[in-house]
């Protein structure tokens, strides 16, 4: 009995416990608040994420101070991020409240989930936008504040108008053009009587905004009255009905012609369609 007892087996070791992820609904804002916590302030110069950890780099004075949260904890951190006026944002204005969810979402449109991390820092030029990448790198996919997702466009499609449409004009502004370019859709409105705001939405990219000296004596319209099925259906159609299906089409909406509703101009290379905003073709009848 007692060499039996001898020789039984040790207990196995107690199981390490998984680090906390901060994927699921609700997990990433803990631990960011557990950061803004500790630093006493939700302004920030720069917040990263992943799956296992989060930091947020704030400044004090001119000098950027950097907290990390791994597993629960938060301390101080070391950082090559250093302060050099770069716009600060307010945690608050951002959605972090499902970061899994933008990692699913952003591997789909980047066909990479390796190493994601979402970043909330100055983009450029005073911009602040959220974004997920991937390490290697493949594509920066872009996210809205309240964590709707950037589409990559299609423009000859109704959604793609559609959305552009509204990244361009969707808070309600007149324009005196509508276009489509090489850069993107665009929306031209009227800053003064001397300077007018073009607002661009690439296809892969964020809307926008320029400035240039410039006047304009077109009529302004509302953006409303523009329907994007028919505008997605002459993109899509115009250029293989006039025989250059392989060619980039582009367009111009406005109201040069002084009608009480917009035109629109289609352009495959030297050739020009005129349409109304039903989609009907009346080029022969403005010669």
């Amino acid at each position: 009995m007692l060499l039996l007892a001898g020789c039984a087996p040790a207990a196995p070791p107690e199981p390490t416990p998984a680090p906390l992820d901060l994927l699921g609904p609700g997990a990433a804002i803990n631990a960011v608040n557990q950061l803004t916590g500790l630093a006493h302030t939700k302004h920030a110069i720069k917040v990263t994420i992943d799956e296992f950890t989060a930091t947020m780099t704030y400044v004090v004075g001119e000098r950027a101070i950097t907290l990390s949260w791994n597993n629960g904890q938060v301390a101080a951190a070391d950082s090559d991020v250093h302060y050099v006026g770069q716009t600060g944002f307010d945690l608050s204005d951002f959605n972090l409240n499902n970061v899994g969810l933008m990692f699913a979402q952003a591997a789909t449109l980047a066909d990479s989930s390796t190493h994601q991390q979402l970043q909330i820092n100055e983009y450029n030029a005073g911009r602040v936008m959220m974004t997920v990448t991937t390490s290697p790198e493949s594509q920066t996919i872009f996210f809205r504040p309240d964590a709707t997702l950037i589409n990559w466009l299609v423009f000859a499609t109704a959604s793609g108008v559609r959305e552009a449409l509204q990244d361009v004009a969707g808070d309600g502004v007149e324009v005196v053009v509508l276009g489509l370019n090489d850069q993107g859709f665009y929306a031209d409105v009227r800053d003064t009587q001397s300077v007018i705001e073009r607002r661009t939405r690439p296809a892969k990219l964020p809307s926008y905004t320029a400035l240039r000296t410039a006047s304009s004596d077109y009529q302004a319209f509302s953006p409303r009255i523009i329907n994007p099925a028919v505008v997605a259906h002459l993109l899509s159609t115009v250029p293989a009905a006039i025989g250059k299906a392989d060619s980039r089409a582009s367009l111009v909406i406005d109201r040069r012609d002084g009608l009480s509703q917009p035109l629109i101009r289609l352009s495959v290379g030297l050739t020009t369609r005129v349409f109304t905003l039903d989609g009907t073709d009346v080029t022969d009848e403005l010669k």
